[in-house]
C-alpha cells in the first residue's frame, strides 16, 4: 500500500513540475511576444536560453532527447530529424495538446494557448488551428503529424502578422 502512494504522490509531483514549467514557458513567450516597443534583438532570446527551459520536459520523453534534437525543435527546422519531431510528440503531449494515438491537436485546447500568447489574434487562431489539424493527411506516424501540423501553424501564424518571438543561434 505504501509503495502505491509513493508513485501516485510522485505522478502528481510530476504533473505539477510538468505544468509550473509549461506556465514559465508560456509566460517567457508571452512577454516577448508582446514587447511590441522593443527592438527585436532586446525581446529575442537565446537558443541556449530556451533550451534550458525546454531540456526538462526531455526527462518525460522516451527516448530522452538529446540537445541537438532539443535545438531542432526550438529552431523550428522544417527537416528536423525524426528524433526532433518525437521530442515535439511528447512534449504536446504532456501539456495535453494531443492526446495519445491522436492525430490532431486538440483544437480548444491550441486555440485557448494561442488567444493567451496573442489575444489580439483570436479571431484569426481558429481558422488556422482547423486548417493545420488537416496538413498531414495521410500521414500515419505521430511525430510526423505532429511536425507537420505545428509547421504549418508556424507559417499560418506567421502569414497573418503573429509576432513570433525569434530565437537567436
Amino acid at each position: 500500500m505504501g509503495l502505491v502512494m509513493f508513485v501516485e504522490r510522485e505522478k502528481m509531483t510530476m504533473m505539477m513540475l510538468q505544468r509550473t514549467c509549461l506556465t514559465m514557458l508560456l509566460l517567457t513567450l508571452l512577454t516577448l511576444a508582446q514587447a511590441d516597443d522593443q527592438k527585436e534583438e532586446d525581446t529575442a532570446m537565446s537558443l541556449s536560453e530556451v533550451v534550458e527551459m525546454v531540456e526538462p520536459f526531455g526527462n518525460g520523453c522516451e527516448p530522452k532527447p538529446e540537445r541537438s534534437h532539443i535545438e531542432e525543435m526550438v529552431l523550428n527546422k522544417e527537416d528536423a530529424s525524426h528524433e526532433s519531431k518525437c521530442f515535439r510528440r511528447c512534449m504536446l503531449k504532456q501539456f495535453e495538446i494531443m492526446g495519445e494515438g491522436q492525430m490532431q491537436f486538440d483544437e480548444a485546447k491550441t486555440v485557448d494557448m494561442m488567444n493567451m500568447m496573442f489575444p489580439e489574434k483570436e479571431a484569426n487562431s481558429k481558422a488556422i488551428a482547423a486548417k493545420c489539424n488537416q496538413a498531414p493527411n495521410g500521414i500515419t506516424d505521430e511525430c510526423e503529424v505532429c511536425h507537420a501540423i505545428s509547421m504549418c501553424m508556424l507559417r499560418e501564424m506567421r502569414a497573418a502578422s503573429y509576432k513570433i518571438p525569434e530565437v537567436k543561434e
